[in-house]
């Protein structure tokens, strides 16, 4: 039977674009909402879990090395952006999304019961990296995958908005982290936090994960996938193809998807961990105003990538860095101040400039590359990006303050990075509204 022609840029989606585009959204998001939930309680649990596994008599050093464990579980992202890309792109975008979310959820788990520093000795800190690099493995195939689903789905006219919407998802994840916390801290004593709190919340992302597994298996197929399948042309060698063929659109994803992630896990991830050491600001109100930052840039993003539907990627994207390199110090400065508003003004104008470069950031390294390898591609360029620029973001932020004394230091790390990143975004290709089928008839017909 053959597939319904693609409408056009400029057309209205039918009826069968919406429904898979829902279907996406719906059901294949639901694993990133697991992955963000496990990411934002490590960064928000950083206080009470370093101590338990890494018990040094300078609190920043157990700081520094439970974020060295965070960006080497980033670091495992590339390896697992490369095993899942390879097998969404040769068995179907579905199947590498249903294993990652099961092989993601597993370490949460363990995580909830694993015996401390206190119990075991050394072997807990190693046990406990061991679980961070198995979650950051399987967590490279499950972004970048519903990436790719969003992206292979949603009508062109439409693409900015609706890829944006795994911002979203993965935002609810980050929130519902962050309120977890914050319901513990409010709830609990520092000492029950300690020896069993930070267990509940990952057994909390266990369940989670049971959920999200159940959605994940109703979720379509993408079209792309199927096209191909119906045609015979699924790829054999989708990796060897990407690497040969779309390297430099990698090295471009890797750059821009790292600046992105560097930016967000230091704005959302480390603040708070700077407001907890820094500021006279009372711990309590510190977590209010992270979650009020992780909500609107989980609901606010998407209609950033609404925006460059309209008037392009590239105008955004390059406000946004510019912002940053402009603003970053009086950014940072402002959030050690007292009062609390002072520090919600600093949050809303750091997430402004993050929703313009991150609003269309998800589409536009999907419209690099062609369906017969995009997972790979993506998968791989997107997580050296993340995983090890991004990854790294929290580690080097820490770094900076030890260095210089004082936490505007990060400010430094995140002008350095966009003066880095503009030139490669001010070269970029206009994407805006482009067919996929354009993509795939321009790639190389290279042998598999």
């Amino acid at each position: 039977m053959a597939q319904p022609a693609p409408a056009s840029p400029t057309s209205a989606p039918t009826a069968e674009q919406k429904a898979r585009a829902r279907n996406s959204v719906i059901y294949g998001s639901s694993g990133t909402v697991i992955e963000w939930f496990d990411y934002g309680l490590y960064l928000y649990l950083v206080p009470v879990i370093s101590p338990l596994f890494f018990p040094f008599e300078d609190p920043i050093l157990s700081v520094i090395a439970t974020l060295g464990v965070f960006a080497a579980g980033s670091i495992l992202r590339v390896a697992g952006g490369a095993f899942y890309g390879s097998i969404g792109d040769r068995l179907g975008r579905k199947r590498a999304l249903v294993l990652s979310i099961l092989l993601m959820t597993i370490p949460m788990v363990l995580t909830a019961f694993m015996p401390t520093y206190a119990t075991i000795g050394i072997a807990a800190p190693i046990i406990f990296t061991l679980m961070r690099m198995v979650q950051g493995f399987s967590a490279g195939g499950e972004y970048s995958g519903t990436m790719v689903q969003l992206i292979e789905q949603a009508p062109p006219q439409r693409r900015g908005f609706l890829t944006a919407s795994v911002v979203l998802t993965s935002g609810i994840g980050i929130l519902a982290a962050s309120v977890t916390v914050l319901i513990l801290r409010n709830v609990l004593d520092p000492t029950q936090l300690s020896d069993w709190g930070w267990r509940a919340a990952y057994l909390l992302g266990g369940v989670l994960g049971l959920f999200a597994l159940i959605m994940r298996r109703r979720m379509q197929e993408s079209e792309a996938f199927e096209q191909e399948e119906e045609k015979g042309e699924v790829p054999k060698a989708p990796l060897r193809y990407a690497l040969r063929y779309l390297a430099k659109p990698i090295a471009i994803t890797a750059i821009i998807a790292g600046y992105g992630n560097l930016l967000y896990f230091v704005i959302i991830g480390f603040v708070p961990d700077i407001l907890e050491e820094y500021s006279p600001i009372d711990s309590r109100e510190t977590f209010l105003v992270v979650t009020m930052m992780t909500a609107i840039f989980a609901f606010a993003t998407p209609f950033f990538g609404l925006w460059s539907d309209k008037v392009g990627r590239k105008p955004l994207m390059i406000a946004g860095i510019i912002g940053y390199i402009l603003l970053s110090i009086p950014i940072m400065w402002v959030f050690s101040f007292d009062p609390l508003i002072w520090a919600v003004f600093a949050g809303i104008v750091a997430l402004f400039f993050l929703m313009l470069f991150y609003g269309p950031l998800m589409a536009v390294v999907g419209e690099q590359f062609p369906s017969r390898a995009r997972y790979s591609a993506l998968a791989t360029g997107y997580n050296i990006g993340s995983g090890i620029i991004g990854g790294m973001g929290p580690l080097v932020a820490a770094w900076t303050i030890t260095q210089f004394g004082t936490p505007v230091a990060p400010a430094y790390l995140l002008i350095a990075a966009s003066i880095v990143t503009l030139p490669f975004v001010f070269r970029l290709r206009e994407t805006k509204g482009i067919d996929l089928a354009q993509l795939d008839a321009e790639a190389p017909s290279g042998r598999d």
